[in-house]
């Protein structure tokens, strides 16, 4: 699973590497090997996108009934 990072506040613009418009509200993966990309989140300015776990299904594995 690849990890996304966003900008820190909503609303805060952020211009990507490239022209490419400005980082995505919702995230985007980070290259690290890019030294731009990788002092965003360094400084603080990407934060890591918290992803919730998927439920646990309280009816079992398959959901289905015997």
């Amino acid at each position: 699973m690849t990890t996304l990072y966003k900008p820190r506040e909503a609303g805060l613009r952020i211009p990507m590497p490239g022209r490419q418009g400005d980082w995505p509200a919702d995230g985007h993966p980070v290259n690290f090997a890019n030294p731009y990309e990788a002092r965003l989140v360094r400084d603080g300015d990407l934060v890591q996108v918290k992803t919730k776990p998927a439920p646990k299904n309280p009816a079992g594995e398959t959901g289905g009934s015997k």
